[in-house]
């Protein structure tokens, strides 16, 4: 059984490609599946700029551990975190859904 590597990009593709995406509005998801690009390697040639760092707001009237977090992201998904889960946790689920 034999696997297949995966496509290979020249420089002026993948600058297209980027460019396209930067231009497109679309999610990496959307845009990876209509350009049948991988996720994975759009998100390497995105690089670190793929991964704004999540920024917290505090909000008063509610104690630590009761109720929950409801955040809506830019690209539509809507998420929902208790109080008491930890800072880190919920800042690389938004993150990582940032990107769906």
């Amino acid at each position: 059984m034999s696997t297949e590597r995966g496509k290979r990009y020249t420089a002026e593709q993948k600058q297209e490609l980027l460019e396209l995406f930067r231009q497109s509005g679309m999610n990496a998801s959307r845009f990876c599946k209509e350009m049948n690009v991988s996720y994975p390697t759009l998100r390497r040639w995105l690089g670190p700029e793929s991964a704004k760092p999540v920024q917290f707001v505090e909000l008063g009237g509610a104690e630590r551990g009761e109720g929950s977090l409801s955040v809506a992201l830019p690209n539509g998904i809507w998420a929902e975190f208790p109080l008491s889960a930890e800072r880190s946790v919920v800042a690389d689920w938004i993150r990582e859904l940032k990107v769906c």
